[in-house]
């Protein structure tokens, strides 16, 4: 079969697996390092949370020669359901496939894609690299979850030699973006933006809720939210992929904002049943309903007086910023006097919820008012601010200096029935300044005005 010789073909290609964003790789003019490994930049953010992945904590590094390699400092690994694309649309399985944090280094690499694929490509293979001139790698993630891949080649694909000039998935990084279904060469984030000013200035928006594509009204205290991706287009389906253009869209009105939900893997909580732990550290709730609660703000660095528990970054030295090895640290809420830890979360846990989401974030502040007809209305600011590039390491050091913090809202009600909310949050009037320590770039965009910096 011929080989691509225009984008159009390319982008009909991945239209057809349902992909929206691709990202591309011009690689390097020999293979990029002797291990078969593919460099996708310097560090997690904005790599690994790019695409559907598992991640999971490996040993420290040992190594005493590579130039700013640091001995002890952990690896992680994103196993990523991954495939090679055929032109004729076939799949051909790459069940090896990972992308590998050498964060000692610190250096991101794609490893693996060819072990056990019956059809990989040749072009990435050492030994036969050169006879096929520039080389590009395109992936993205398909409607079903799976990553699908091509690599073109300068030899059988005349796209190559006219490939478009298209935009950075971050400042400084290697990974660029080509979109599917809009302008190729527009960046997300300018897309986003864009739709975003039409709904800012589209004033006061009825309450509703997009149903797998039916947008029906919405009575509910989550309207905001599912108002907005309604909006967008985005269907309120509880998909743990990013919400639109590979962003995490957050709408928030009150002081606090909810980031995540992960539920303890270790400490009490996570060795025992939901209802064992509210048993040893609930209490009754306040309005004598006969319900067992186990709530409020615990933060590193205080006492919660209602709980006597304190939070810990296990593993983690903040004088010398350093993390130990994976299996240490950990996120603890632990008893000062007692030393047990009532709940924990390992760094795979903290890693894979933060990182499935977060890679870019939008935060944007909405009103709300009774319509005539006594249904709700949404209106959004004209202002709100983005962060692109996220890793677990990012949030450790928030949530170690007290600016993310838990926010539980656990509950067995009074006949029974659980109700389990292991809320991680920030307060709104922190949120500015996080950004420039949570993502790797931050700005604040306002409609009818040049985007800035955020403070």
């Amino acid at each position: 079969m011929a080989g691509l010789d225009t984008l159009e073909r390319l982008r009909t290609l991945f239209r057809a697996e349902g992909v929206r964003v691709a990202y591309v790789k011009i690689l390097s003019a020999k293979q990029d390092n002797s291990k078969n490994q593919i460099y996708l930049g310097s560090g997690l953010d904005g790599v690994t949370n790019l695409f559907p992945a598992r991640i999971e904590a490996r040993t420290a590094s040992e190594s005493l020669l590579k130039r700013r390699s640091v001995v002890g400092q952990p690896k992680l690994e994103a196993q990523i359901d991954f495939a090679w694309l055929g032109l004729n649309g076939h799949r051909y399985d790459a069940p090896n496939t990972r992308i590998i944090d050498y964060f000692q280094y610190p250096e991101v690499r794609m490893s693996g894609f060819l072990k056990d694929c019956a059809e990989g490509p040749r072009s990435l293979r050492r030994d036969e690299q050169a006879e096929f001139g520039q080389r590009i790698l395109i992936m993205g993630t398909a409607s079903d979850g799976k990553v699908v891949g091509i690599v073109l080649t300068e030899r059988d694909d005349p796209l190559v030699s006219g490939f478009p000039e298209l935009p950075l998935a971050s400042s400084g990084g290697v990974l660029r973006i080509l979109n599917i279904d809009a302008d190729a060469t527009t960046s997300p984030a300018e897309l986003l933006r864009l739709e975003m000013t039409q709904i800012v200035r589209g004033g006061w928006h009825r309450s509703v809720i997009n149903r797998r594509g039916v947008i029906e009204p919405f009575p509910g205290p989550q309207g905001g939210g599912y108002t907005l991706e309604a909006l967008l287009g985005v269907a309120a389906n509880g998909n743990k992929a990013p919400d639109r253009h590979g962003f995490e869209i957050k709408s928030f009105s009150g002081s606090r904002i909810s980031l995540m939900t992960p539920t303890p893997d270790r400490g009490f909580q996570g060795e025992h049943s939901f209802r064992e732990f509210m048993d040893r550290y609930g209490y009754p709730g306040q309005k004598s309903d006969g319900s067992v609660r186990f709530t409020g703000l615990h933060r590193c660095g205080a006492v919660n007086e209602r709980t006597g528990l304190a939070m810990r970054v296990a593993g983690y030295d903040r004088s010398s910023d350093s993390f130990g090895p994976p299996e240490t640290v950990s996120v603890e809420l632990w008893h000062p006097e007692t030393g047990e830890v009532a709940a924990g979360w390992s760094l795979e846990k903290m890693a894979n919820c933060w990182n499935a989401k977060h890679a870019n974030a939008l935060y944007i502040t909405f009103h709300d008012r009774l319509a005539v007809d006594g249904s709700k209305e949404y209106r959004y600011v004209p202002r709100w601010l983005t962060g692109k590039g996220t890793d677990v390491w990012r949030l450790l050091r928030a949530i170690d200096r007290g600016t993310i913090f838990y926010d539980p809202a656990d509950t067995i009600y009074a006949d029974g029935r659980p109700k389990v909310r292991s809320q991680w949050r920030i307060n709104a009037r922190d949120l500015p300044a996080a950004m420039n320590f949570l993502y790797a770039e931050a700005e604040i965009v306002t409609v009818d005005d040049e985007p800035m910096l955020a403070a």
